[in-house]
């Protein structure tokens, strides 16, 4: 008896670390995917069977997801449809349609129904489709839908001429699914990357590594590339990685698209002004000026920074006027900002405009923080004001 029950709480022990591991690694677990039947549109005298079977077996095979189980999936979609579409008192309506009118009629249902049968099947994301002929041309039209998200991702669509092309049809279609659902779910992956390395389960290296290939797997993803300039931000060795994959952030953020500002804005990090700082760093002013302008461009959540380093850059390098004209865009929005009026002043007191320097400082007493920046700013009117006495004698 104590045997028997040493083994059970044995076994109760282990389920318990399992379920903390699962939950500490739920990420680990592969995305499930439903495939419901797809409409057929086709020519009768045209009939294939098997487009489904292929679709699933491509899914698995990508090793990335699972995929609901066909016989299964009918099942709810038939309950789909019975309930949505047929109200007829005492008739058997079940018994009365066939497969391919079940499939037709939940075709047309909107997208809360689909989404909520494939909750229903425990899924991460649904494909529905239609298959079409043409002619000559043979064409699958599919949505893929993100469940939690209860929203459509993207519409997709494959043709080919012939009718023994279909399996390539749908295999490269199967492709892009999968890489549509990688990269809806690609922050989870992230996020469990970088956990990993937090906890202590996965080195330096191994981290690296796997958002390296999370970034084969996914090309033109913002957010990967995000989390390996921000990986390789904390290690100064790899200062020429960082600056590629900084260079790669700007080439792919996109001004119009939303998430892209989005993204970046929650980052918590600026990969732009650290770009430019690098390159600030290692004594490549060109290259950081050039980024702050591009940033300008494409990024409007901190322009007020960049226009203060460009003024910063141009200064050193001597570019009086460029300087200037930085200091300006910023004074035209926030004409208190004393720092900046200290630094116009400088600039043409640099260039001999000894007048306009004497102007900026006089406004700079306007908002001088305290009586020693005050006095110290009195102090360079009077001594500038000397020297413009002296030029004019």
């Amino acid at each position: 008896m104590r045997w028997k029950l040493y083994q059970k709480l044995l076994a109760s022990l282990v389920v318990f670390l399992i379920a903390i591991v699962s939950g500490a690694y739920g990420n680990d677990r592969k995305l499930k995917l439903v495939v419901f039947p797809f409409k057929n549109n086709w020519d009768s005298k045209c009939s294939i069977q098997g487009i489904e079977d292929i679709m699933r077996s491509e899914l698995i095979r990508s090793g990335y997801c699972t995929v609901a189980e066909q016989e299964r999936t009918y099942e709810f979609m038939k309950e789909a449809v019975l309930y949505n579409f047929i109200k007829i008192d005492d008739v058997n309506v079940e018994t009365a349609l066939s497969k391919a009118n079940i499939v037709d009629l939940f075709a047309k249902v909107d997208l809360k129904v689909t989404i909520r049968s494939a909750e229903r099947l425990k899924a991460d994301f649904a494909i529905k489709g239609t298959l079409n002929h043409f002619g000559d041309k043979f064409r699958t039209d599919i949505e893929v839908f993100n469940v939690r998200a209860k929203e459509t991702l993207c519409a997709l669509v494959g043709e080919c001429e012939s009718k023994e092309k279909i399996p390539e049809m749908i295999e490269q279609l199967s492709e892009q699914i999968v890489n549509v659902c990688r990269g809806a779910n690609v922050q989870k992956e992230i996020d469990h990357i970088q956990s990993g390395y937090q906890q202590g389960s996965l080195t330096y290296e191994e981290t690296s590594d796997k958002l390296k290939s999370l970034c084969s797997d996914i090309p033109g993803s913002l957010p990967v590339h995000c989390a390996l300039f921000s990986h390789y931000l904390r290690h100064q060795k790899m200062r020429d990685s960082l600056i590629e994959e900084g260079e790669e952030i700007i080439n792919l953020f996109n001004p119009d698209n939303d998430e892209d500002i989005r993204y970046v804005s929650f980052s918590g990090i600026d990969p732009f002004h650290e770009l430019a700082n690098v390159y600030s760093a290692m004594g490549r002013l060109d290259n950081a000026i050039e980024v702050y302008n591009r940033a300008i461009k494409i990024y409007p959540m901190n322009h007020i920074k960049y226009y203060k380093q460009l003024g910063a850059l141009y200064k050193l390098e001597g570019k009086s006027e460029l300087a200037i004209n930085a200091f300006k865009q910023i004074l035209s929005s926030n004409p208190a900002d004393c720092e900046t009026r200290l630094n116009l002043a400088s600039v043409y007191e640099a260039k001999g405009d000894i007048s306009s320097a004497i102007e900026q400082y006089q406004y700079c007493l306007k908002y001088t923080k305290d009586r020693k920046e005050s006095s110290d700013v009195k102090e360079i009117i009077i001594r500038l004001q000397s020297k413009r006495g002296m030029k004019e004698k």
